[in-house]
C-alpha cells in the first residue's frame, strides 16, 4: 500500500538519522522563493495533515510560575487553555522536507512575559528529520533575529517509530516525547531570568498525516 510506503519511508528515514545536535547558535537559511522546478521536487511526506502539540505538566508550570503566557503566529492556532497549539501540515499548507532533512512550517510561536516587557519570537518552524530529530525554530527577542535556527527541542528515532500507528485515512505519530535541548535551556535562562531544565519534557507532539480529505 501507498500509506504503508511512506509510514516505511519515514520510519527508515528517522531510524538512519544520527544524533547530532546543533550548536547554541547555528545558522540555517530561511525558505526562499524557488521557480516551479524547484518546487516540483519537493518531497511531501503527505498531501493534507495537521499537527497538535501540548506542552508538558513540567513545561506549564514554568511558564505559571514565570508569568509567561504562550501565544501562536498564524497559520498556528492556540489551544483553548492557552498549553498547545495546532500546526497545518502537507503540500496544501506549503510544508516540505528540504535538503537539510527538516519539514518547513511558515508560522511559529510566541513566548511573552509581562513583568520583564519580554517577547520571544520562535519563527520560521522545522520539524527536523535529521540529522538530529527535533522541533528547530528561528528566534526572535523583542522583534530582533539573534538566531537563524536553533534546536528547541529533541526527540529519538526510537521515540519517533514506538509511536506510530495506521489510521483510517493515513498515519499517525502519536503524543511523540519532545525534551528540552541545552540550547533552549540556556536561551529561557538568558531571556526570563529561568530557564527550563535540559532533558526535561518540553511536550508531545501529534502529527496525522492524511491522503483523503476529511472533515
Amino acid at each position: 500500500m501507498r500509506i504503508l510506503r511512506k509510514l516505511a519511508i519515514a520510519a527508515t528515514a528517522l531510524a538512519l538519522a544520527a544524533p547530532i545536535a546543533l550548536a547554541p547558535t547555528a545558522q540555517a537559511s530561511a525558505p526562499t522563493v524557488q521557480d516551479s522546478a524547484q518546487r516540483a521536487s519537493r518531497v511531501y511526506i503527505s498531501p493534507w495533515g495537521s499537527a497538535q502539540v501540548r506542552v508538558s505538566d513540567t513545561t506549564k508550570k514554568w511558564l505559571e510560575d514565570n508569568g509567561i503566557k504562550l501565544g501562536a503566529i498564524e497559520p498556528f492556532t492556540l489551544d483553548a487553555d492557552g498549553y498547545g497549539f495546532n500546526m497545518p501540515i502537507g503540500s496544501t499548507a506549503g510544508d516540505h522536507l528540504d535538503e537539510k532533512g527538516r519539514i518547513f512550517y511558515p508560522g511559529g510561536i510566541t513566548l511573552a512575559q509581562e513583568s520583564s516587557q519580554t517577547s520571544v519570537e520562535l519563527v520560521p518552524t522545522w520539524i527536523r528529520v535529521m540529522p538530529q530529530p527535533g522541533y528547530s525554530a528561528g528566534v526572535k527577542v523583542n522583534g530582533t533575529s539573534v538566531s537563524e535556527e536553533t534546536l528547541i527541542a529533541y526527540t529519538t528515532p526510537a521515540e519517533v517509530i514506538a509511536n506510530g500507528q495506521l489510521t483510517p485515512t493515513g498515519f499517525k505519530l502519536d503524543q511523540v516525547p519532545f525534551h528540552v535541548t541545552k540550547e533552549a535551556a540556556a536561551l529561557t535562562k538568558a531571556y526570563f531570568g529561568d530557564g527550563l531544565a535540559v532533558d526535561s519534557m518540553f511536550g508531545t507532539l501529534t502529527p496525522n498525516f492524511d491522503y483523503v480529505p476529511t472533515n
